[in-house]
């Protein structure tokens, strides 16, 4: 399988303390440690409350050789509260320092890090790192970003199995991690080291899709509309279809614009329809140009437009898509007449302003 690219806001979990399975952690629970002072007890209140105090007694901390402080003040530095200067770079290097000397929290953040990146090289060690952590609740922490670990093969032999237990792990301690209830859906959605089960799989699409992650609302979307986990739904699906193409997913996109065509779920709209196909479009998919094409070919939803219709009919079949090839054959005989020329300098237009199509 190749790389799942991770959502822009998970690789970014780290500071930004979502989803909670990867939550920023500070340190180990005080209640855990050795009834002897922690100098980090005075410190912690004070990175929300008062964060320019808390980095002036973290940097002794820190001379003094304290992970925790070196993670605590890593955590600082990398997205910087008001009146604190940011200095990415160190926060980095603070905490390798902080997971070499020790830290559980720092090992945790810091991998999850590493292994939601999109280098590759960093998997192994990511993964080394984050099967290190010994502290139970930071261990539990580690299942979201290991179950992707092995659901994927990040440096780590593939192991569909052990990834979807990892994966079901993390959603039972943070059910409000999207990332998780999507990728268990899934899971369960194609059989990942478990029997498939259409029925679970929709129960954490939905959560995931309520959540307000957009691939979910397209896969929630399509299985309600199919009857796939529960009795087919249309409204249902078209609610999540329009939210998933609202947020820009490419599939939602088109699945919004075929809905509406055929009035799936929602009353028919043609116009809008051609919309929707024209925004998918524009992203390089060749089915919406195959459906903005047959649309204007046919003057569906407005008026007929021939020669941009078999403009963008060849280009989504040059494409490789088998579906405009054929419509182009039933469409011969109306388009046969079609000015050549024009048609050429559409493509062109089009190829000018838009992705290519594939």
């Amino acid at each position: 399988m190749t790389r799942y690219a991770c959502p822009a806001a998970l690789a970014a979990a780290l500071v930004l303390g979502a989803p909670a399975a990867v939550a920023q952690v500070a340190g180990p629970d005080p209640a855990s440690q050795a009834a002897a002072p922690d100098p980090m007890d005075a410190v912690m209140p004070l990175m929300s409350s008062d964060p320019v105090r808390a980095v002036a007694l973290l940097e002794t901390l820190v001379a003094a050789g304290n992970p925790e402080a070196m993670n605590a003040l890593a955590i600082l530095l990398d997205q910087p509260p008001r009146g604190v200067s940011g200095d990415p770079q160190r926060a980095m290097e603070l905490m390798r320092r902080a997971a070499d000397g020790g830290s559980d929290a720092a090992r945790l953040n810091l991998g999850t890090r590493l292994l939601l990146n999109r280098e590759r090289s960093d998997d192994a060690g990511a993964v080394e790192m984050l099967q290190r952590i010994t502290h139970p609740d930071l261990k539990t922490l580690a299942g979201y970003p290991l179950g992707r670990a092995y659901l994927f093969g990040w440096g780590v032999e593939r192991d569909l199995a052990q990834g979807t237990a990892l994966m079901a792990g993390a959603v039972a301690v943070s059910p409000g991690n999207s990332d998780a209830q999507f990728l268990l859906a899934r899971a369960w959605q194609n059989g990942w080291g478990v029997e498939a089960d259409d029925v679970k799989a929709l129960a954490h699409m939905r959560l995931a899709a309520d959540l307000g992650d957009e691939r979910a609302q397209w896969y929630a979307g399509m299985m309600l509309l199919d009857g796939r986990g529960a009795a087919a739904d249309p409204e249902a699906a078209w609610t999540y279809v329009r939210k998933s193409g609202e947020a820009g997913y490419l599939n939602g996109e088109i699945s919004t614009a075929v809905m509406l065509a055929l009035g799936q779920g929602v009353e028919t709209d043609g116009a809008e329809a051609r919309v929707w196909y024209r925004r998918a479009a524009k992203q390089g998919s060749a089915h919406a140009l195959r459906g903005l094409g047959a649309m204007l070919a046919a003057g569906e939803g407005g008026e007929a437009d021939p020669v941009h219709g078999v403009a963008y009919l060849e280009l989504a079949a040059a494409a490789g898509d088998d579906n405009a090839t054929r419509i182009l054959e039933q469409l011969a005989t109306e388009t046969a007449g079609v000015d050549r020329a024009a048609v050429e300098a559409a493509k062109r237009d089009w190829l000018a302003e838009a992705a290519a199509p594939r």
